[in-house]
C-alpha cells in the first residue's frame, strides 16, 4: 500500500457522504478523528442539485478553523462534490471509492462508461426521478464485509436519492490544482474497481484497500488513520 507523504497540518477535516447516505455514515470516522484531536465538519447533501450540494459542503467548511484549507474527504458521489469546492479552501483531497470527475463529466455518465455492477439492479426508481436502494440488496451492495447487525444498522439509515445531481456536469475540478489521494476499493460491488483505477490515475497518490463500497465502516480505522495523518502531518500508523 502506497501512502502519501505527510502534509502541513490543516485546520481540520471535512467529510462528505455519498448518494443514498447521510452525514451519519461518518459517525464512526468523525468520532475517531475527534478522539485524536482533529476538528471535523460533516456536510449534509441532498440539496437537489450538484451545485447546491457543493454549496452545502462549502458551508460546512465554515465550521472549521479559518474555513480551511482543510483535508476534504468524499465517498462515492461525495467525490463529485469535493471536486467542485474552491481550491483555495482545500489542503488535500481524499477520494474513498469516489467519483473524481473532470470538467464536463457527470457522475451517472462515468458510471455508465464502466463495467456494470450490482448497483444498477439494486435501484428502485419512481416517476419523479428519485431512487431508493432495494432493502434486500442494500447490505450486500454497500456493506458485504460487515457483520449482520452492523450491516443492518447502516442500511437502515439509507434515504431516497434525487438523481438530477448525477446528470449535472462538473464545472470545476479542484484536483487539477490541489494534491489528492485516491483509495481504490477492490471488493466494491457498487462502483466498479476498474472505474476507480481510472480515477486513481488522476490523483497524486493511490492507495488500494481490499474493501467493500462502505469503506468508511469496514475500514474505519484505516480511514481515520489516513485522514489523521494528512490533517496533522503525523507519521503513518499500522492502521492508517
Amino acid at each position: 500500500m502506497f501512502l502519501p507523504p505527510p502534509s502541513a497540518a490543516s485546520p481540520g477535516v471535512l467529510l462528505v457522504h455519498g448518494a443514498w447516505h447521510t452525514g451519519h455514515a461518518w459517525d464512526g470516522v468523525a468520532a475517531g478523528l475527534r478522539a485524536r484531536g482533529v476538528t471535523v465538519a460533516v456536510a449534509e447533501l441532498h440539496r437537489g442539485s450538484l451545485a447546491a450540494d457543493i454549496a452545502a459542503a462549502e458551508a460546512a467548511l465554515d465550521r472549521l478553523a479559518a474555513g480551511g484549507p482543510a483535508v476534504v474527504c468524499g465517498h462515492s458521489y461525495g467525490g463529485a462534490v469535493i471536486t467542485g469546492l474552491p481550491p483555495h479552501r482545500i489542503g488535500h483531497l481524499v477520494y474513498l471509492a469516489a467519483m473524481m470527475p473532470d470538467h464536463g463529466e457527470t457522475a451517472l455518465g462515468l458510471l455508465a462508461s464502466a463495467p456494470p455492477t450490482d448497483l444498477r439492479t439494486s435501484m428502485i426508481g419512481d416517476p419523479a426521478g428519485t431512487t431508493t436502494i432495494d432493502p434486500k440488496a442494500a447490505g450486500g451492495l454497500f456493506h458485504s464485509q460487515l457483520g449482520e447487525e452492523e450491516r443492518a444498522r447502516h442500511t437502515a439509515a439509507l434515504v431516497p436519492q434525487l438523481m438530477a445531481p448525477g446528470h449535472q456536469p462538473t464545472t470545476s475540478a479542484a484536483w487539477h490544482r490541489r494534491p489528492s489521494s485516491y483509495v481504490v476499493c477492490t471488493e466494491d460491488r457498487a462502483m466498479h474497481p476498474d472505474l476507480q483505477r481510472r480515477f486513481a490515475a488522476r490523483a497524486t497518490r493511490t492507495l488500494t484497500w481490499h474493501s467493500d463500497h462502505g469503506v468508511f465502516a469496514s475500514h474505519e480505522a484505516q480511514t481515520v488513520g489516513l485522514l489523521h495523518r494528512l490533517a496533522t502531518g503525523s507519521r503513518p500508523t499500522r492502521a492508517g
